[in-house]
């Protein structure tokens, strides 16, 4: 398949929506109180299900990320946004950071180092 101009890729937006340099710009993979694990996928420039949490575990909030950003991992930076109603898959919300989580992630024998904003 090859790519064409004109299709949608979120990842290719701004960071900064705006001339504040303060708020962000975040793409929305799997929204608050879904059981759904939902991620971009660059290649194919489509969201899809990556898996279904167990029962009685849902995301808390919202949870997506900052596009034309790269983190360690070589993912773009991850982001919890804080709103009282969630959003949807691909929605792009303009937000503040207001802090930074440092986790890892990995088995017991291979952590790796993570820092969310």
């Amino acid at each position: 398949m090859s790519k064409k101009i004109g299709v949608a890729d979120p990842t290719r937006l701004k960071p900064f929506g705006t001339d504040d340099k303060q708020m962000l710009r975040v793409v929305i993979e799997t929204p608050k109180g879904s059981r759904n694990k939902f991620a971009f996928n660059p290649n194919e420039r489509i969201f899809e299900l990556k898996k279904v949490l167990p029962s009685g575990i849902r995301v808390p909030y919202d949870f997506g990320f900052v596009p034309s950003t790269e983190a360690d991992d070589g993912d773009p930076v991850d982001v919890l946004v804080l709103m009282d109603e969630p959003a949807f898959p691909g929605c792009v919300l303009t937000c503040r950071p207001i802090g930074v989580i440092e986790g890892e992630q990995g088995d017991k024998k291979d952590k790796e180092r993570m820092i969310e904003s």
